[in-house]
């Protein structure tokens, strides 16, 4: 029993249960006819004929009922399980700050209990795992450098160099003419943020700023008025990007901006992309919300004045470095592999 899966266990439980809700009774029918006379047969068939639809309409319900709620304990139970060793993932290799609550089954806070009181005595033990990391990493980073033929897809995540960037907009439809009103950027390159090459402008969008957009960044339409438009606004932020990987937080909508100006002002943006939505649903899928704010909460971010561009670009690339350890941690050591994991998670279908 001890190497069978949750779900084993779970099809082993459903399986006792029918026995246990139907067996007795079709025990009990079998013995009153093999110890009855033929007179009490002959009740017992017209009546079983008679009630035997009812019988068979309530054993089924009491089923499905018992089923459900079987299947929603063991749901509930097993997700949260899942979550809370996510949650104790981060808490070991990414946020030495993050303590997860003690809740759930006696037995389960008793695990919860003794992780967090391993992690107060841990820091000794992180030089040793940071060590073996590094090791693995000069091991990918030899190996890229000795292939002539090696691409960026085939280099370690640290060894990179990041654009980390955010816009704000007039809305949240750019195909039907809502504008990019600020761009925010900085470097990120050998693990570490390189806050004096940034970047930030505001841009006018020569079109009214809705109201909802305007209480979730602030920007008024005389804050933007009479700045410089996205086709002076766009080259310099190519320029600023060149020869590094683009990064972002659900990065498919500040992308799907960038696109639609192509054409018009011919900057084309060919370098690779990388989403940390997608990678937090990759490193912690079971969690139940992967937004910028709940991963800066789990990793223990935190970012004052949210919801500039720039603020945001600063809190997507902590976000990112937090994520690179559990990453690797997941056998995902290189860009291509993290792009190829990012494409399997379920917000990898979102567009705009």
């Amino acid at each position: 029993m001890e190497k069978l899966t949750a779900r084993t266990r779970y099809l082993i439980a459903s399986a006792v249960l029918s026995f246990l809700m139907a067996g007795p009774f079709v025990a009990m029918a079998i013995f009153a006819w093999a110890e009855g006379t033929l007179e009490h047969r002959a009740i017992f068939t017209h009546y079983f004929q008679q009630l035997f639809p009812l019988g068979v309409l309530l054993t089924v319900v009491a089923l499905v009922i018992g089923f459900a709620i079987l299947n929603g304990l063991f749901r509930a139970y097993v997700t949260g399980m899942a979550a809370t060793a996510e949650q104790l993932t981060v808490m070991l290799s990414s946020n030495r700050d993050l303590r997860v609550a003690v809740d759930g089954p006696p037995e389960l806070r008793s695990v919860i209990g003794a992780m967090n009181r391993l992690a107060d005595q841990r820091d000794h033990k992180i030089d040793e795992v940071e060590a073996r990391i590094n090791e693995q990493r000069s091991i990918y980073q030899a190996l890229c450098e000795r292939s002539a033929a090696s691409t960026v897809l085939d280099h370690p995540l640290h060894s990179l160099i990041y654009t980390a960037f955010d816009t704000e907009t007039t809305g949240l439809q750019p195909s039907q003419g809502d504008e990019i009103i600020q761009i925010g950027a900085l470097r990120v390159s050998a693990g570490h943020i390189d806050a004096d090459h940034a970047f930030e402008a505001l841009v006018d969008p020569q079109r009214p700023i809705s109201p909802e957009s305007e209480k979730i960044h602030g920007i008024t339409d005389q804050q933007v008025r009479g700045k410089p438009t996205i086709k002076q606004v766009l080259p310099e932020f190519y320029d600023f990007c060149e020869g590094s990987v683009l990064l972002g937080h659900n990065v498919a909508f500040d992308m799907r901006f960038l696109q639609m100006k192509e054409q018009s002002i011919r900057v084309v943006f060919r370098q690779p992309v990388i989403d940390t939505l997608l990678l937090s649903a990759v490193a912690y899928p079971n969690q139940p919300h992967h937004s910028l704010e709940a991963s800066m909460a789990l990793l223990g971010v935190e970012i004052e004045h949210r919801h500039s561009a720039y603020s945001d670009a600063v809190a997507t690339a902590q976000v990112f470095l937090k994520l690179v350890p559990l990453l690797e941690a997941r056998g995902i050591i290189t860009l291509g592999q993290a792009i190829e994991a990012s494409k399997k998670t379920p917000y990898a279908r979102l567009s705009y």
